[in-house]
């Protein structure tokens, strides 16, 4: 049975808001190739009035006591919690993901960072210092203003809470333009936002496609700062847009990371990692392991042995709860197909290759788990984001081959090493050119710690503690109390 086609309005200033232009988008339920809803495919005028929201916004919300705005983050962490099943089940049905997904990332990703800044917001604070002369000189850390921000599909609310947490936290106002794909779970947690004590205007929520909104969003000059995770491709686009209003940017962009096994590595562990890395959210995570280096001596064992992993990969929509599910469109799904063909013909292919022969998964957008083998360097499935199943394993003889290999990539958003000796971690984690190094496993770094990419990666600082001045201007005070030095 189709469910009900679901009718959304854009959300600005604490209420719905139907699109000016009259045009909608629709966004797919990419499990079952069916329309879950509509969106307003919105234009300038609705742009405008968000920012105009935003900015009335900003008034109340950086004006309002810091404890207060930490108290109305708390209690949208624990209601986001508190609906967690609810948001999940949005979720699955919008990106493909599984319920069990949907419920992590809502409760132990989204609540919990929510929760996290929430105990920041009354802890940001200046610096005082010893200058020449008598004078008092210090810092105060203020917010940006209005910010902007754009969010990919592959975890709308997940993703999106990395810099709407912060930027709440620190006193902004926001404005979210999410992927036309996928904007149903934020549009829903906006107006959750605001029952939970966010005044109007602190949280907007604009809607449409990236050709239209998206380009009006990333040029318009009411916008402060500008913090984006996506495509390398559309984060140079965005960049070439701010270079006329001269905005802060935050950019989490494109992976092709490397997976580093070692022989001495627990190769049961190092297997269900390598599964885990590239085949989790069908591989459409900017972190993916994408790139396994394998030790020579272990490889062939290796190789064969998780192509069997492969094999038990369990595909599905969100009622089956599989590791993978659909890829977010037909036209992804077409993509990743063609990279595949490019693989045939550039490696080994062991496993995959192709869309699974489980006649009740002809309708959605899905693809077997693909691994090829013998994949040299310059391989465009060894190069290029795939963003989605697609593993390429290469081999390596020592460790400086190893390290070689993993950074001869002009991405460097992450990386894993396996291995059962503590000196070749460490030495790895040094070497790694990688804003992330997992070792020993992959995907459970805490978000209380900082970050940043590395080359076309993006840059600027993303989770934990240091996250939180991306958010803040500082401004620096200087105070003559005598006749003493100074100009």
């Amino acid at each position: 049975m189709s469910q009900e086609i679901m009718k959304l309005d854009m959300f600005v200033h604490g209420e719905w808001r139907a699109g000016s232009t009259g045009d909608v988008v629709e966004v797919m339920n990419p499990a079952k190739d069916e329309v879950l809803a509509t969106v307003p495919d919105g234009g300038a005028e609705d742009l405008d009035a968000a920012m105009a929201s935003a900015a009335e916004g900003l008034k109340v919300w950086r004006a309002t006591h810091p404890r207060t705005r930490a108290q109305v983050i708390a209690k949208m962490a624990a209601t986001l919690q508190e609906r967690a099943q609810e948001y999940a089940e949005l979720y699955s049905l919008n990106s493909g993901g599984s319920i069990g997904t949907g419920l992590w990332t809502m409760y132990d990703v989204a609540g919990r960072r929510f929760e996290y800044y929430a105990g920041l917001a009354d802890k940001v604070r200046g610096d005082t210092f010893v200058t020449p002369g008598e004078f008092l000189s210090y810092t105060l850390r203020e917010p940006v203003g209005i910010t902007g921000h754009i969010i990919p599909w592959n975890g709308p609310l997940w993703i999106g809470s990395r810099t709407i947490a912060p930027a709440l936290a620190a006193g902004n106002s926001v404005v979210v333009k999410p992927s036309s794909e996928a904007p149903v779970t934020l549009l829903k947690f906006a107006e959750m936002a605001v029952e939970c004590g966010l005044p109007p205007g602190v949280l907007n929520v604009v809607t449409g496609r990236g050709s239209g909104m998206g380009d009006l969003f990333t040029r318009h000059e009411a916008l402060d700062g500008i913090y984006f995770t996506g495509s390398t491709w559309t984060g140079r686009k965005i960049l070439a847009n701010t270079a006329t209003t001269n905005v802060r940017t935050v950019m989490e962009l494109g992976g092709k990371s490397p997976n580093i096994v070692f022989a001495d590595a627990d190769m049961e562990a190092a297997l269900d990692g390598a599964i885990m890395a590239i085949f989790a959210n069908s591989g459409q995570i900017c972190v993916a392991g994408s790139r396994l280096l394998v030790q020579a001596s272990i490889h062939d064992e290796f190789v064969e042995r998780l192509a069997a992993k492969a094999a038990e990969i369990t595909i599905g929509g969100p009622e089956a709860n599989a590791l993978m599910g659909p890829l977010i469109t037909s036209a992804q799904r077409e993509k990743v197909l063609e990279y595949i063909a490019s693989g045939k013909e550039e490696a080994d292919l062991v496993t995959g290759g192709g869309v699974p022969d489980d006649p009740a998964l002809q309708k959605g957008y899905f693809v077997a788990p693909t691994i090829f083998d013998g994949v040299p360097n310059t391989a465009r499935i060894a190069r290029e984001e795939i963003f989605g199943p697609v593993l390429s394993v290469t081999s390596f003889e020592d460790f400086d081959e190893a390290i070689t290999l993993a950074n001869d990539t002009e991405y460097g958003l992450a990386s894993a090493v396996w291995t059962g000796d503590v000196a070749t971690a460490h030495n790895a984690a040094q070497a790694l050119e990688a804003g992330q190094v997992y070792i020993n496993h992959y995907y459970t770094a805490a978000f209380e710690t900082s970050r940043s990419p590395y080359k076309a990666s993006g840059h600027g600082m993303s989770e934990g503690p240091d996250a939180i001045y991306e958010y803040l201007n500082q401004k620096a005070v200087s105070v003559k109390l005598g006749e003493g030095e100074g100009w």
